[in-house]
């Protein structure tokens, strides 16, 4: 029965493993099509589209009167003598730069969204190197549970012979059964949460089909070093998060200057032809708004508030950014020791005591229950391991974010 039911088990396995995908191909999916990043694209399209229209003048006014026109009284209504006919254009003059203003302002707001596409695109890329780590972790831990089952089931086979020949109680031999039904229930979690981790890892790429892929990104004993320095007072002048407060501040000090420039007045002039009677005149005209009780204060002080809080937000994420890439350093360091100098020999440990209780257990000179729990700390042992290796690549990963490195993929 037990094998029986190990053969499917391995059917099924073989049935979700197919389409291999490795890190870099599942980060430039990623950034290929993830809606998040088609959204961030647009909001930078709707800011181009403002800077635009901010480069714009206003147009100017065609104006077209006809006046004096009656249809009573005596003597009746002359047109070309009685009649005052007016046709002329109107001009608004913008004054104290405040187009320049307008477009500085509409300009910073196109470098905040640009930079927020970015921050996406690195938002994007981490979610998915996190997500693949993981769910390779998981597939490393049902590989592992697959191995293990596959060996117990000799020493099932094993206990099963020395029952027929005799030499052995079957109450031991059962015990064996149970725990390899033990083995089996944990080989099915593994395999749940591996499908599970695949679907998270695809629900990171954006992907809207989620097909059976097998991670294939390898993950060699010896440990790699992070390909940058690590500096944490470097990260501050790299990381998305500041360079978008420090376009934000850029953008809020435009707009302060801009409602400024607004407090004084502009020029409208207009120019055309009147006919009055029988006469052909010239209209010539300007009007300039009389700034009396109206000087703009209330915008003004919004604006230079609205500065100051971004000014304090910047200030805010430049000690954030900083604690965490001091943070990030410190947990790195400390993954590094941990597989450099304490679990390798935990594990090397772990196995052989193993060897040496599974050959005293054939030989007689061990008890079940003791060969048993030497199986339970060997797979322990794997299984810590990997998943700080594991967990050294996420550490390295969230190194890179937090110093600011580039996460995305270069697209050609």
């Amino acid at each position: 029965m037990f094998s029986r039911i190990l053969a499917l088990l391995m059917l099924v396995s073989a049935a979700f493993a197919q389409q291999p995908l490795g890190l870099d191909e599942a980060v430039r999916r990623a950034l290929d099509h993830h809606p998040d990043l088609a959204v961030a694209g647009e909001r930078v399209a709707e800011q181009e589209g403002l800077r635009l229209q901010a480069r714009k003048t206003y147009n100017p006014t065609l104006n077209l009167q006809w006046e004096n026109f009656r249809a009573w009284q005596q003597p009746g209504f002359r047109a070309g003598e009685d009649s005052d006919i007016y046709g002329f254009l109107q001009q608004q003059w913008e004054l104290f730069g405040k187009r320049r203003r307008r477009v500085e302002q509409a300009s910073a707001q196109v470098r905040v969204a640009e930079l927020e596409r970015e921050q996406a695109r690195n938002q994007v890329s981490l979610r998915v190197k996190q997500a693949y780590w993981q769910a390779l972790a998981a597939q490393h831990r049902l590989k592992l549970f697959e191995e293990n089952l596959l060996n117990f089931q000799k020493i099932i086979e094993y206990h099963e012979a020395r029952v027929r020949e005799g030499a052995m109680a079957e109450a031991d031999l059962i015990r064996v059964r149970l725990e390899g039904e033990r083995l089996a229930l944990d080989r099915n979690e593994a395999s749940l949460a591996a499908i599970r981790s695949r679907m998270k890892l695809q629900l990171a790429m954006g992907e809207e089909q989620f097909p059976p892929v097998t991670l294939t990104e390898p993950i060699p004993e010896k440990l790699p070093e992070p390909p940058f320095p690590l500096h944490a007072a470097e990260a501050v002048s790299r990381r998305i998060e500041v360079r978008i407060r420090q376009a934000a501040v850029d953008e809020s000090a435009a707009g302060t200057a801009l409602a400024r420039a607004n407090a004084r007045p502009d020029l409208t002039w207009l120019a055309g032809y009147k006919r009055s009677g029988p006469y052909n005149t010239v209209v010539l005209g300007a009007q300039v708004p009389l700034t009396i009780r109206d000087r703009n204060e209330g915008n003004i002080a919004a604006a230079s508030a609205e500065e100051r809080y971004a000014a304090s937000l910047l200030r805010a994420s430049r000690q954030a950014v900083l604690a965490e890439a001091q943070a990030a350093i410190e947990s790195y360091q400390i993954y590094r020791r941990q597989l450099e100098h304490t679990l390798p020999a935990l594990r090397e440990q772990a196995l052989e005591t193993a060897t040496i209780a599974e050959a005293a257990y054939r030989e007689g000179g061990a008890d079940l229950l003791r060969f048993l729990d030497a199986q339970r700390v060997r797979i322990e042992a794997q299984q810590l391991y990997m998943d700080a290796r594991v967990n050294y690549e996420l550490a390295i990963v969230d190194l890179e974010q937090a110093l600011g490195i580039p996460q995305g993929v270069v697209q050609p």
